[in-house]
């Protein structure tokens, strides 16, 4: 026999012959569906709304005539104890905002009179302020304090109001009066963009989350399966003289893509499955109930403090009332009772409010101020600024609290750095960032229409062969 005869097809090649087509049935409309949401995020993400303005910046106030909460609530007849308090100007005129476990209420600073309906005409002021539109009819303003497929977990913020403007295009807003924030925008178009991005790639149909795991970890480790078992196939029909260029031309694009896309493939399948399981072993930190205080121990003499002041919030360190206060240009802890400046307030309550939501005996190594996101903390935390408190463990743990309104930010260990870099690189191809961001998406979205595509043409070459 010659040497440069066609050498005969091993027993791998029949083996993979059979179970590439069957394997890639099973799981070929998981892939294929991940695929084209893959394709429409930064599609998705380009024909959202956005907002004009990020940003709410409150003035300056003098304090000269500003009661202390103690006398504002007395003449207001408010006893409830006090869950959360702000000081802060709208409108050219100073406010209290104090909440109780049941209601917030609205006092002017200087009178201590209660003002009807603040909280909704401020939650309207917020919204026209983020959207820009200071002429649209509102349709409906409701409070909203837990997460749907509208306003979705991802914008973090609750409770928040949902303010829906009478526009052709359904524009609904969502804001944070407790801290001046927008939460998001959503239109017509945006919520079904969502569904489908939710429905398609997420699964979130499935209302079983066991099952949703078990289904979409099958689809997962059968597409990169599929894919490897593909490149393997393709290279040992090479070696026996059988390239893609041989067959129908559906087997020939159908070889030709599947080798073009099968590295990619593996990558986006093993991050997604790396990222899906990695979900499942976060650490839940403790649930911290909101202190309360008395009125009658919020007694600090704002025009002793300073002769004006932008805004202040109170917080909580070790059971004792602080308010977090900027005036000057500066931040400062000073302590509800008296006046006196707590001396590294914000490191104090940072390191407080770590340890009431991820208790440890570990020391501290160090805190952070964070002010923008980065390759660990990331844009789909959405607080900032932050704090980090890194703790000297086996795993560097690190807690992020945003002292501001009290809340946890995230949690990171080891664990969590290496997956979010596997995420980032491998799945959303921040590798390539260089290039700019249009072109980063546009080839990862040719990549994931080509997985797409590849995945299409197997399953008619499957049912072709079925048909048979």
């Amino acid at each position: 026999m010659s040497n440069n005869s066609p050498r005969r097809p091993s027993s791998l090649i029949g083996w993979l012959l059979r179970w590439h087509p069957r394997l890639g049935a099973v799981v070929g409309l998981a892939i294929i569906a991940w695929g084209l949401s893959g394709l429409a995020h930064p599609i998705i993400s380009r024909i959202q709304p956005s907002a004009e303005a990020y940003l709410y910046k409150l003035d300056a106030f003098p304090t000269a005539d500003i009661l202390s909460i103690k006398d504002a609530a007395k003449r207001a007849s408010v006893t409830q104890p006090l869950t959360a308090v702000r000081l802060l100007a709208w409108q050219k005129q100073a406010y209290y905002r104090l909440q109780t476990e049941s209601d917030v209420i609205w006092l002017n600073a200087n009178s201590g009179a209660v003002v009807d309906n603040a909280e909704r005409d401020y939650a309207v002021f917020l919204a026209r302020h983020y959207l820009g539109d200071q002429h649209s009819a509102i349709k409906s303003l409701t409070l909203q304090t837990e997460f749907d497929e509208d306003y979705v977990f991802v914008n973090r913020l609750l409770p928040v109001w949902r303010v829906a403007f009478a526009r052709d295009d359904g524009m609904r807003v969502y804001v944070d009066t407790a801290s001046d924030r927008l939460g998001t925008v959503v239109n017509n178009t945006k919520a079904a963009t969502s569904v489908f991005f939710r429905y398609v790639h997420s699964w979130i149909f499935i209302k079983n989350d066991s099952l949703r795991l078990a289904l979409m970890t099958i689809c997962l480790v059968g597409g990169g399966i599929i894919a490897l078992a593909g490149l393997l196939q393709y290279f040992l029909q090479w070696r026996a003289g059988r390239g893609w260029r041989q067959g129908r031309p559906t087997l020939k694009a159908h070889r030709f893509l599947g080798v073009t896309i099968a590295i990619t493939a593996v990558t986006f399948t093993g991050s997604g499955l790396y990222h899906l399981w990695q979900k499942q072993f976060v650490l839940q930190p403790v649930a911290v109930p909101a202190q309360s205080f008395s009125t009658e121990q919020l007694t600090v003499n704002w025009s002793a403090l300073n002769a004006n002041v932008v805004q202040a919030d109170m917080v909580a360190i070790n059971d004792q009332a602080y308010f977090r206060t900027w005036y000057e240009g500066e931040l400062h802890y000073i302590d509800a009772s008296n006046g006196k400046v707590l001396a590294d307030g914000e490191r104090s309550h940072a390191i407080a409010l770590a340890a009431q939501y991820m208790p440890t005996d570990a020391l501290i190594k160090a805190t952070r101020t964070v002010e923008s996101f980065n390759d660990e903390y990331g844009f789909v935390n959405k607080r900032l600024p932050v704090v980090a408190v890194d703790y000297e463990r086996a795993d560097h743990l690190s807690v992020y609290v945003e002292p501001r309104s009290g809340a946890l930010a995230t949690v990171v260990r080891d664990a969590d750095r290496y997956e979010g870099f596997s995420f980032a690189f491998l799945h959303k191809w921040h590798f390539i960032d260089g290039l700019g961001h249009t072109v980063r998406d546009i080839i990862s979205a040719c990549f994931a229409a080509g997985i797409a595509l590849t995945f299409s043409l197997g399953m008619f070459l499957v049912i072709r062969r079925a048909r048979r």
